[in-house]
């Protein structure tokens, strides 16, 4: 079998992990793989170790709405589906999603869709947005022959907004591979405390609200270590200055492995606006770590007897202070 991979962004997140073991899965099953990105970044520097796979950069394709670029993209895209003749065409990404099944129309290759979060999901703060994205998913939603949602969350927002055919739709939860070389015994917890966000610095994230409740806790009692880069990266380190928290708080930026933060920290945090079904959440309980996380998206799915879902900066400070006197 044949399978063409397309995903928008070669950055590093939960969907890019998703996708580069989706890679490695069916090339180790003996199929042929082709990956389309729409940029060079972390997630093809990753591919290009897996010599099966035929890699494709199409620079048509951007996150961002662009008419011209858009329609570009889908003309470029379709040629390639003819050329390489995939059985079955799989994107990631509301984008590719978009641009993806649109040039599939009419072509013989199975068309399949996964959602990693609705890009007019709730907690997106612009109505127009998500409006204008809610109508562009409806109108290529009949173009599918199947939409995986990554949570149950997902499935349910799709079904309550009308762009997916319950038919047509099932849940696959994400997953990680178990740790190699761990042992929950061999865990010691640390005086003073280790709390570890790993996420993007992005709108969609709300490490701010993190920093803020931990300005709230004694500054002898923690130390709180965030990895990861990105476009709100400067703004928080400046709100840890103003709260004089430049010894309780490490940026240690993006890191291809985050194995030693996760096996050197008592507790994982994930403060954020609105989600999937994040892999961050999933890496961290597969290290035994305890889960403080915000309350959207298909957390609620994952941090059930294992942790605290919070709505706000006081219910995070409260399970914090409840798990630090636990460890």
């Amino acid at each position: 079998m044949k399978i063409l991979y397309c995903i928008t962004s070669s950055s590093w997140g939960g969907a890019q992990l998703h996708v580069l073991e989706l890679c490695k899965d069916q090339v180790n099953r003996g199929n042929e793989v082709v990956f389309v990105v729409g940029n060079e970044g972390p997630l093809l520097d990753k591919v290009k170790k897996i010599p099966q796979v035929k890699i494709v950069v199409l620079k048509s394709l951007h996150r961002e709405v662009s008419p011209l670029n858009d329609i570009r993209a889908v003309f470029e895209l379709r040629g390639l589906i003819k050329k390489e003749k995939p059985d079955i065409v799989h994107f990631h990404s509301s984008k590719a999603g978009t641009v993806g099944r649109l040039a599939n129309i009419g072509l013989k290759s199975k068309s399949i869709f996964t959602v990693h979060g609705w890009a007019f999901t709730d907690g997106i703060s612009s109505r127009f947005k998500k409006n204008v994205f809610r109508l562009i998913e409806k109108l290529v939603a009949p173009f599918s022959d199947l939409i995986i949602c990554v949570s149950e969350y997902d499935f349910k927002i799709g079904i309550r907004d009308k762009v997916i055919n319950q038919d047509k739709a099932v849940v696959i939860h994400n997953g990680v591979p178990n740790p190699k070389n761990f042992n929950t015994s061999d865990k010691t917890i640390h005086n003073p405390i280790r709390l570890v966000m790993t996420a993007r610095f992005s709108p969609q994230k709300d490490q701010k609200t993190l920093i803020n409740a931990v300005s709230k806790l004694n500054k002898n009692d923690f130390k709180l270590i965030f990895v990861g880069d990105g476009e709100t990266l400067s703004q928080n380190k400046k709100l840890v200055k103003e709260l004089g928290l430049q010894d309780n708080v490490d940026f240690v930026g993006f890191k291809k492995d985050v194995t030693p933060y996760l096996k050197n920290s008592d507790i994982y945090i994930l403060s954020t606006n609105y989600e999937g079904l994040p892999i961050s959440i999933i890496e961290a309980m597969s290290y035994a770590l305890p889960i403080i996380a915000t309350d959207v998206g298909g957390n609620s799915e994952l941090v059930i007897n294992n942790g605290y879902l919070v709505h706000n900066k006081g219910e995070l400070i409260d399970a914090l202070n409840i798990l630090r006197e636990c460890q």
